[in-house]
């Protein structure tokens, strides 16, 4: 017996609009219970039918990083790129394991070798 994955119905202009109104990744996952490869998924089909382009969204998670940015207490994830002010071992966004990585102010003393 083959498993069927369920396929989830996303009205376009929904989503449109809600990117329009700025939800995040976090957000848009939540309210359409996505998992982040669903989300970027979702994306790859929005600029496939040409409702939304490439660059749109590569500047949408620059300007995502930045805004959550605190260098004093940031921890990024390493296989997505979302950063937290609050240090976390599971990453909110992907749901990937990153207890065994270094969190960024750890690693940013390491390689500027600026120890306190």
């Amino acid at each position: 017996m083959t498993e069927q994955k369920s396929i989830k119905k996303i009205n376009a202009k929904a989503i449109m609009t809600d990117l329009k109104e700025g939800l995040s990744d976090t957000d848009l996952m939540a309210k359409y219970d996505l998992s982040f490869q669903a989300l970027q998924d979702l994306f790859a089909k929005l600029v496939e039918a040409r409702l939304a382009t490439k660059a749109y969204f590569e500047k949408r998670a620059k300007t995502q990083v930045a805004a959550q940015v605190n260098e004093q207490e940031a921890t990024t994830c390493p296989y997505c790129g979302y950063t937290a002010e609050a240090k976390f071992e599971r990453c909110p966004r992907c749901n990937q394991d990153t207890a065994e990585w270094l969190d960024t102010v750890e690693l940013t003393k390491i390689l500027t070798g600026s120890f306190d």
